[in-house]
């Protein structure tokens, strides 16, 4: 998914280690960080690779770092 993402969207993706809650599994846990107008691209993206995806949407008010332009 992270590959897919690169590719089609070119967004980063910071992928952070995780343990379910209920099975104590160890599952990784890939942070996006995308413009809005990208949001519907990225939802078909992780929607085809694993439609039972758990994703988180919210907003940010405020973006800063390497690779993010002010506006």
């Amino acid at each position: 998914m992270r590959d897919a993402i690169y590719k089609e969207i070119d967004c980063g993706v910071t992928k952070l280690p995780a343990f379910g809650g209920y099975t104590n599994k160890e599952r990784p846990i890939l942070m996006v960080v995308a413009y809005q107008t990208e949001f519907t691209k990225l939802k078909h993206i992780v929607k085809t690779i694993d439609p039972a995806a758990f994703v988180i949407v919210s907003d940010a008010y405020e973006v800063l770092g390497k690779g993010f332009k002010r506006y």
